[in-house]
Order: structure tokens, then sequence, then C-alpha cells
């Protein structure tokens, strides 16, 4: 009752649930700047994080030659933040 008095609806909570769960389960992709706020760091961290091996790459949607955007896997990320201090790139040097 007091999310409806504070003006947040139940059913856009629960619309919100859902759709990250079907993101999750699909593995959907989100370009950079959503995994930054899904993350909690700042989009220059994640690429140092990158280089370092200690955070997901991403996968590159861009026709060879073009530049068009770089995207995470959902479920990459999850698996990301499950364990920051302990994630390391599969085949990167120093496993």
């Amino acid at each position: 009752m007091d999310d409806i008095l504070n003006g947040k609806s139940i059913k856009a909570d629960f619309e919100a649930q859902v759709t990250a769960a079907l993101m999750i389960q699909s593995n959907a992709l989100i370009p950079l700047k959503l995994a930054a706020k899904l993350c909690g760091i700042p989009q220059h961290e994640i690429t140092r994080r990158i280089a370092c091996g200690t955070f997901p790459k991403p996968r590159n949607l861009s026709p060879k030659g073009k530049r068009i955007s770089d995207v995470f896997y959902l479920k990459d990320l999850h698996e990301w933040i499950k364990c920051p201090h302990l994630y390391r790139q599969r085949g990167c040097h120093g496993e």
C-alpha cells in the first residue's frame, strides 16, 4: 500500500522484474552504457578491467570494417556481478 501512496505502481515493479528475468534467461545483449549502470562502475573502469582480464569481454555487433557498438551478454555481466573480485576472463594469462 505504501508503494501505491508513494506513486509507485506494483504493476510497474512486477513488469520490470519479469523483463529483467526474461533478459537474463534469453541472454540479452546490452550496450556499454547500460552495463556500467548495472555494474555500478564507470565506463572507463569497465574498459580498464576488460584490458586486465577482470571484466567480461564485449561482443562487436558491427559488420567487418565498421564499428557500430560493443555489447555485453547479460549472463556474462550477471556472473561478474555475483563475484567481481574473483572474476577472470576465460583464456586470460595468469589463470
